[in-house]
């Protein structure tokens, strides 16, 4: 595994993002037989980052923005779809994370249960998460904002500030990033004030709190397609990444 600092490009990020093309998910052939396609890892091993399409600041944006808002608990994890190819920037593999629906904030006609993308690994196998959106685990329970991924009954999470889990002490392990504004604004926020906000939020008479952040254009301008300058620095590894430079390991996911 390279220790060199890694960017994800726009056209890596648009693919893993909205690409519709599927290439293939067979990553796992019958008993005895060799792999169909790269080993997986079970693990992130870096980050990757990319430019945020929208941002929010505050909770009143977060819910205005997002088409779905559901509480729910992640019951499977599997090998999803894979998207792009070399000119666009590389192959990319989806995970396929199902959420158990417990609470349907907003959109009360969607199924009991989701199936959420979230990435990814490369075109070797490699486990990275996009910014500060770990890795799903079984058992996961939180906030999830969601809009349609371009999957067919897919879902996606808003961008990679839409996601709020319930920690041990019922307090919310917030998938933005730390030092954002969004993530100062639910400083000290329990999952109990979250559901309570959100329901506020969603009553007919407090429409006039909610605010809507457009989507940037598709097409990326000069900055955004030029290569991110090197700042001298190595590329962050998710929390439990070991990154001891071993092979991606057999297990499709933890």
């Amino acid at each position: 595994m390279s220790t060199g600092r890694s960017k994800l490009s726009w056209r890596t990020a648009a693919a893993v993002a909205a690409a519709s093309a599927v290439i293939g998910i067979g990553a796992w052939s019958a008993v005895g037989e060799e792999p169909a396609g790269p080993r997986l890892d079970t693990r992130a091993e870096r980050i990757m980052y990319g430019r945020e399409t929208r941002q929010f600041d505050t909770l009143e944006q977060l819910v205005g923005s997002t088409p779905y808002i559901v509480k729910a608990t992640v019951t499977d994890i599997q090998p999803g779809r894979s998207v792009g190819d070399a000119e666009s920037g590389g192959v990319e593999q989806a995970r396929d994370v199902t959420l158990a629906v417990e609470v349907k904030y907003k959109k009360a006609l969607l199924p009991s249960t989701l199936v959420v993308e979230e990435w990814g690994w490369d075109s070797e196998g490699a486990g990275y998460q996009v910014e500060n959106v770990a890795w799903s685990k079984v058992g996961d329970k939180g906030y999830y904002f969601l809009t349609k991924s371009s999957a067919a009954d897919r879902y996606k999470l808003i961008n990679t500030q839409g996601r709020a889990l319930e920690t041990s002490d019922g307090m919310l392990e917030l998938s933005a990033d730390p030092d954002s504004d969004l993530a100062t604004y639910f400083n000290g926020w329990t999952s109990v004030d979250l559901a309570g906000q959100i329901m506020y939020l969603l009553r007919p008479e407090n429409s006039d709190q909610l605010q809507t952040v457009p989507q940037a254009p598709a097409a990326p301008t000069a900055s955004m397609t030029a290569p991110a300058a090197e700042d001298g620095t190595e590329e962050p590894y998710p929390d439990d990444s070991v990154d001891d430079g071993s092979e991606p390991s057999a297990s499709p996911t933890s």
